[in-house]
This record gives structure tokens, C-alpha cells and sequence, in this order.
């Protein structure tokens, strides 16, 4: 049976949408995600935001973080989906010191600027563009594994987006956590929360338990222009639960 502890107390509205409806907050039930950060010049993550007022993170002298993440959504509000997220974590007006997240602690909630979101179904597509401006298009995402590996393949049509692949390590206990994730409309800067249950996780630096494969779409070439660096982190969470909010904020451009 599902466990729903993790959303005891919170309510949960469901709010007429077209010919159906759908909950506010929206509940994740059961999600399976690799993520894993890059480092990526900092000039170059600065033209991809929005707002003159986003500062990638700094990491390295010149250098900030470009993070690549896949989750299969198995049990949620909207349906089983899977998604893949590629997002830049910043801050807003004022840059960070540098070696933050290296030498000095981050932000206690981060800040993502979502820049790009496929999914695979239309009602997770429909949902995150009417409601939050997401940047969501429908695209094939496809989960395989095979010898102690996760493989998620994401293409839309016949044009191979990117592979992104990681190893099945054991995993630990892990604390609840939140995010803020930023995405613009409209000439404003919009600001959803994600909350995300205890769970069970795996973190490595180790560059040998995460691959990146690029294809030849747009987005592809995005990423190979981008000229991503090595490997800062990979994180492997089997199952959790967690909740998204609707828009909280809007902020200037």
C-alpha cells in the first residue's frame, strides 16, 4: 500500500482545470532520480538565464554548476510520468563567494533556474506550462537497466537528446530537503517550491559512476557549446516522496 505519512496534515485542493481537475499542492508519491552536476563556465551559464539578476552559483574561479537530472515519477497527482531536467542553481542580486559548495557551504535552500524540462506525457506537459511556466515539451524518455546500471535515453522524435546514465549504489539515510526552482513568463521571474522527503540516497565524486551521452538535437548542441567540465557530484535516490507547490512568487526580471 502507498505510504502517504510523508503528506499527513497538508491540505490538498483539487482545483477544476478544463474538462478535469487536478490537486494543488502536487503530491509525488514514488520517484526514482539520478542527478548529477557539471561544472560549466560561469559566462556562459550567465547568457542562458533570464534576468541580469541571476548569478550562477561559483564554484571555481570562472567556473559555476550545470546540473542534468532524470526521474521516473511512478506513483503521482498526475499519472506515472518521467522527466528530465537540466537547470542551472544561482542566486538572485547578489553572487556567491567562491568555492560555494567546495570549500564553502551553499545556500540552506537552493535556487534553480529551470532551463530545460521534458516529459512524456501531455498532462504533465499541460499542467507545468499552464500552472508554473515550466519549459516542458513532449519527448520520449526511456529507463533501462542492465548490469548495475540506470539508463535514462531522452530524444524527441528521431533526434537523440542525451543519454544520461548512472550506477546503482548503496545507498544511506538522507535528510528532508527543499528547493525553490525559478522559471520565466511574461517579462517575471516565477517561483515554485519542492519539498523532498527523508529517503534513501547515494552521493559520489567519483566521475566513473556517471555517464553523459550527447546526441544532435538543439539541446544537444547547447550543452556541447556550453563546454561542461567534469563531473562535481552524482546522486542515485531509488524511491522518494516529495511535494510541489504552486507559483509562491513573481519577481521583476
Amino acid at each position: 500500500m502507498r505510504d502517504a505519512s510523508f503528506f499527513q496534515g497538508i491540505e490538498h485542493v483539487q482545483v477544476p482545470w478544463g474538462e478535469r481537475s487536478i490537486y494543488v499542492p502536487v503530491f509525488y508519491y514514488d520517484t526514482m532520480r539520478l542527478n548529477t552536476v557539471f561544472l560549466a563556465p560561469q559566462n556562459k551559464l550567465k547568457a542562458l538565464l533570464p534576468s541580469a539578476r541571476m548569478h550562477p552559483i561559483r564554484v571555481l574561479p570562472g567556473q559555476g554548476i550545470l546540473a542534468i537530472s532524470a526521474m521516473a515519477y511512478r506513483d503521482c497527482d498526475l499519472g506515472p510520468y518521467n522527466e528530465v531536467a537540466i537547470s542551472i542553481p544561482f542566486t538572485l542580486d547578489r553572487a556567491t563567494p567562491l568555492f560555494t559548495g567546495i570549500l564553502r557551504k551553499g545556500p540552506e535552500v537552493s535556487r534553480i533556474y529551470i532551463r530545460h524540462l521534458p516529459v512524456n506525457t501531455e498532462i504533465a506537459r499541460a499542467a507545468g506550462v499552464e500552472f508554473a511556466g515550466y519549459p516542458k515539451f513532449l519527448a520520449s524518455i526511456e529507463f533501462e537497466k542492465q548490469d548495475g546500471w540506470i539508463s535514462c535515453r531522452l530524444a524527441e522524435g528521431e533526434r537523440h537528446i542525451l543519454t544520461l546514465s548512472g550506477r546503482e549504489l548503496e545507498v544511506q539515510d538522507a535528510p528532508r530537503s527543499r528547493v525553490r526552482y525559478f522559471t520565466a513568463r511574461g517579462g517575471r521571474l516565477l517561483c515554485s517550491e519542492g519539498i523532498t522527503s527523508e529517503r534513501r540516497e547515494a552521493t559520489s565524486r567519483d566521475a566513473g559512476h556517471a555517464r553523459l551521452q550527447l546526441g544532435d538535437h538543439p539541446i544537444s548542441q547547447e550543452l556541447d557549446e556550453l563546454g561542461l567540465g567534469r563531473l562535481l557530484a552524482y546522486q542515485y535516490v531509488p524511491s522518494y516522496q516529495s511535494i510541489l507547490s504552486p507559483v509562491l512568487e513573481s519577481f521583476e526580471v
